[in-house]
């Protein structure tokens, strides 16, 4: 009995420890630029950020930029997912950038620069797809504006800091489709 208690106590005694499993990795997001040129998709996205943001480089469509003198949504996005959604109101009532703010506090809620207007960035989800989605109230002219844009998740980029300058072209373009100038936050 003593042996078969040394046999066992050698054998467990040899046998290796579980290996241990090796840490995965962690991506630090890349703090890019988005440059604000030619040709524009949906409104305020230009062409060349969609593959630099979203890390996607294949064939997709974009909506038709249609301009509505009230409020209109647009998509870029490919046969499986969008990449993009653009939303803008002319005139906006606090209720929606309110709801907007209300949802983000659950969402991994990021506040805005002020001088953009009332608004954060938050997590979103659609269709078990994961997304960055920003909103902002902000004045332009004399109307209370909102404009909100959506990207498809992507762990390689900052896209808080993507969302910050797509916010500030998308207000200027904002200011050039519908004459208005820009103010900060809203009226009221």
């Amino acid at each position: 009995m003593l042996c078969a208690t040394a046999a066992v106590t050698m054998i467990t005694g040899c046998t290796p420890d579980p290996p241990t499993a090796t840490p995965t990795p962690r991506l630090t997001p890349v703090r890019g630029s988005v440059a604000d040129r030619a040709p524009y998709i949906c409104y305020f996205i230009p062409q060349a950020a969609v593959a630099d943001i979203t890390g996607y480089t294949g064939p997709y469509e974009a909506g038709d930029d249609k301009r509505d003198p009230d409020g209109y949504s647009c998509v870029v996005s490919n046969d499986e997912q969008s990449l993009f959604i653009t939303r803008y109101d002319v005139s906006a009532p606090p209720r929606v950038i309110e709801n907007f703010l209300e949802f983000g506090k659950q969402s991994n809620l990021v506040a805005l620069p002020e001088e953009l207007g009332k608004g954060g960035i938050s997590d979103f989800e659609i269709r078990m797809y994961q997304y960055r989605r920003t909103s902002v109230w902000f004045r332009c002219g004399s109307n209370n504006s909102l404009i909100a844009i959506t990207v498809k998740r992507n762990p390689a980029r900052d896209q808080d800091h993507d969302l910050i300058q797509l916010m500030k072209i998308a207000q200027r373009r904002f200011a050039e489709l519908f004459k208005c100038q820009p103010g900060g936050p809203p009226q009221g």
